[in-house]
């Protein structure tokens, strides 16, 4: 029954994504109820490696690993989300869409990737690559590298609305030279248990943006995370970390109306000091994400930039629940049976 819903769902991407554009849909499918037809694949790579550039690649829900990927053209990979059995009532099939490490390297430039589950780390050695709603459960995130050539120049990434568990980072990996440089880079609205780190060249980063993230670990406010950048526009994040060590270094940055539970960010240009998590955020709900919801009368409920919410669920482009992605899904069926005549009611929304 998974697969019917499965192929109703793949129908539904195919009419909400073609329609405008002339990309292929290419399904990946491991489950055990064998799936055919053209364009079906059982692995991530093995899609890729069949795909034209601007291909859309589904990652349909199993409980199975689709596998590593270094991707070097520019595709669209879409998966189920996660958290679907604690954030209830947003997709029928609630299982995941995992994959392993992954590697944009060259050629993949004008990637996209988005409601995955990530079981490794993942590598961006390429420019204009878009990492959102996806939930990474093992692996760090490391913005201008590719393991097999170090260190890699790049430009125009965005991060958002993504969710880094057990204390994984995400890092900006600049090189000694110009041309290994990193730069536009827009790290917003993530939940971001490891901060964000970088790899020590501080001259070669230029024109990053670091908004609406919320930084620590809520359950563990005494582990030390932070920022860790040059050359950034630091602005409406929360850092979790109560401790007096250093989680963050001011350097050449612009930093207002963050949140800090120590004395990280003081108190000019908008900045929070000394405010607990116990006081900013929900806790303890069903789910890992939705536990960093704001909790009435928070500190960061109107206090960030131009009035927003300081956190990853404020600003123009909060963090979605679940990781969502932004195409037509299928979040409840029922069916009845008359006579002969079968009855089947499909409820669908958009998910913007």
């Amino acid at each position: 029954m998974k697969n019917i819903f499965t192929s109703l769902l793949a129908a539904l991407l195919l009419l909400g994504t073609c329609a405008a554009q002339a990309q292929t849909i290419r399904r990946v499918n491991n489950t055990s109820v064998a799936v055919t037809g053209v364009n079906v694949y059982t692995t991530l790579q093995a899609a890729h490696d069949a795909a034209s550039p601007g291909d859309i690649i589904y990652l349909e829900p199993s409980s199975i690993s689709y596998g590593s990927l270094t991707c070097v053209r520019p595709l669209t990979i879409i998966g189920n989300g996660y958290y679907l059995t604690q954030n209830t009532g947003l997709q029928l099939d609630t299982r995941e869409s995992i994959a392993d490490a992954i590697t944009f390297a060259a050629g993949s430039a004008g990637s996209r990737i988005t409601g995955c589950t990530l079981n490794g780390s993942m590598n961006i050695g390429a420019n204009t690559i878009t990492v959102e709603r996806n939930r990474f459960a093992n692996g760090y995130i490391y913005i201008g590298y590719n393991p097999s050539i170090g260190s890699v120049g790049v430009s125009n990434i965005i991060f958002r609305q993504n969710i880094v568990e057990n204390g994984y980072s995400a890092s900006l990996y600049p090189g000694s030279t110009a041309t290994t440089a990193v730069s536009n880079i827009n790290i917003t609205n993530n939940i971001l248990s490891g901060g964000i780190s970088s790899s020590g060249q501080y001259a070669r980063m230029t024109s990053i943006l670091i908004s609406n993230n919320v930084i620590g670990v809520l359950s563990s406010p005494s582990s030390q995370y932070g920022i860790d950048v040059d050359n950034a526009v630091i602005k409406n994040n929360i850092l979790i970390y109560t401790g007096t060590g250093n989680n963050f270094t001011p350097r050449n940055n612009a930093y207002s109306y963050n949140i800090a539970g120590n004395s990280a960010f003081g108190t000019a240009n908008g900045n929070q000091q000394n405010v607990t998590a116990a006081n900013l955020f929900v806790g303890g709900t069903a789910s890992p994400d939705g536990a960093y919801q704001l909790r009435t009368a928070s500190p960061a409920i109107g206090t960030g930039e131009s009035g927003v919410d300081v956190g990853a669920f404020g600003g123009a482009l909060p963090y979605r629940l679940s990781g969502i992605p932004n195409v037509p899904t299928i979040y409840q069926y029922s069916q009845s049976v008359s006579g002969n005549t079968l009855n089947a009611t499909i409820s669908t929304r958009s998910n913007n």
